[in-house]
């Protein structure tokens, strides 16, 4: 005779076999969990050109390119990404604040990158969620929202 907790880890098993579920909420579950970092001030997205492109159906521009803003209480990023078939070339610019690198974080790994004296960066960007932390050893950290290319 089959116990409960056998039966349910059958029944897990057939479920994760007939129904997967889809990438997307694995990565959203590690966000959610990297998101631990209380101690971090968050810079939130304020704006994203993806959001307005019926608005701006009338206007020139290349549907290769987004804009995306991020906010914090005293700091702000820009990202200036263009999407290739490959990863995403970004260029970012922090306003506020001086920082000396921007970490890129990906739900499976991520990398450091230098800014320059104007705050200035440029980063590769692969499709999926990414997240950056600008840091600098005088400052608090500055974390982004999580951001899906």
């Amino acid at each position: 005779m089959m116990t409960n907790d056998a039966l349910l880890l059958d029944l897990g098993r057939i479920a994760l076999r007939a129904d997967p579920p889809p990438a997307l909420s694995y990565e959203l579950g590690y966000a959610a969990l990297s998101m631990r970092t209380f101690d971090h001030e968050l810079a939130e997205l304020v704006d994203d050109s993806a959001l307005h492109h019926d608005a701006l159906a009338g206007v020139r521009g290349d549907p290769a390119v987004r804009m995306l803003f991020y906010q914090g209480a005293e700091v702000g990023v820009e990202l200036h990404v263009t999407r290739r078939d490959g990863p995403s070339s970004a260029l970012g610019q922090v306003i506020g604040y001086q920082f000396s690198t921007v970490r890129v974080e990906l739900p499976h790994g991520g990398h450091l990158v230098s800014v320059d004296d104007l705050g200035r960066f440029d980063v590769e960007l692969p499709r999926g969620l990414f997240r950056l932390h600008l840091e600098d050893p005088d400052r608090p950290t500055v974390t982004t929202g999580w951001t899906n290319l």
